[in-house]
């Protein structure tokens, strides 16, 4: 079975900063969602989940009004289990920004109570748990927020709620490297290694270029792992496990 977890960026082009500033100020600081659709493409998305073939792929960075769109493109690649969870809301438009589990395996939500959110950029994407009746395991796809003070209440919060859960996958944009955040998950096993995901962007690469973006279980083994590079400014990072 194959794991992955992949920041989309808004479905932006992250392959060029001046695109990448353009797209990035469209999401968050102007008051037209046509600037925004000019500018991203789901596609993008699609065509690098597709490439990574992963049967459960957690996703950051959605923007609403991409779900609909988003789940008809991936139910086509065989995803029938889609879930999304919410985080904070764009400035202007008042737009959610979100995270998903996608699955080629039957799944269902389980409810999170009182994640730490806050309603502003950089505020986190959002969490979502999914429960695997057949694999008798929890998913949980997460995009934490950017001050160090919100991540830390976000990580406690996590540790907390997973306590309850005897075998699980915890994946997501912690915007921290791994050394960061392993005093709160030491009994885990870091799947992903420490393969450094984040700035792909020309430039921003040269400032910020580090492990974002983990893959961590309780009760699971790896057996490789490995990943791909679309137009996003992270890397899609994905696990076969034992």
């Amino acid at each position: 079975m194959r794991v992955a977890i992949y920041n989309q960026m808004y479905a932006l082009n992250g392959k060029s900063f001046f695109s990448s500033i353009i797209g990035h100020w469209a999401v968050h600081f102007q008051n037209s969602q046509e600037k925004i659709w000019k500018r991203a493409d789901i596609d993008r998305t699609v065509k690098i989940i597709k490439k990574s073939n992963a049967d459960i792929i957690g996703i950051c960075e959605i923007i609403k009004g991409q779900e609909k769109e988003l789940a008809g493109k991936l139910k086509k690649l065989g995803y029938k289990w889609i879930f999304f969870g919410e985080g904070h809301k764009t400035k202007f438009r008042h737009l959610q920004i979100k995270v998903a589990i996608a699955s080629k395996i039957l799944c269902k939500k389980e409810y999170i109570h009182k994640e730490v959110i806050e309603n502003k950029i950089g505020g986190g994407g959002g969490f979502v748990d999914c429960y695997f009746p057949r694999l008798k395991l929890n998913v949980l796809n997460v995009h934490l927020g950017l001050r160090k003070s919100l991540r830390k209440k976000q990580l406690g919060f996590l540790k907390s709620h997973l306590k309850k859960r005897e075998k699980f996958i915890l994946m997501g944009d912690f915007n921290s490297s791994f050394n960061k955040i392993y005093p709160y998950f030491k009994a885990l096993n870091l799947l992903s290694g420490k393969i450094k995901t984040c700035s792909l962007t020309p430039f921003l690469h040269t400032f910020s270029w580090k492990d974002s973006d983990h893959i961590l279980a309780r009760r699971i083994n790896k057996k490789r792992i490995g990943f791909l590079e679309g137009y996003s400014d992270h890397r899609l990072v994905y696990v076969d496990l034992n």
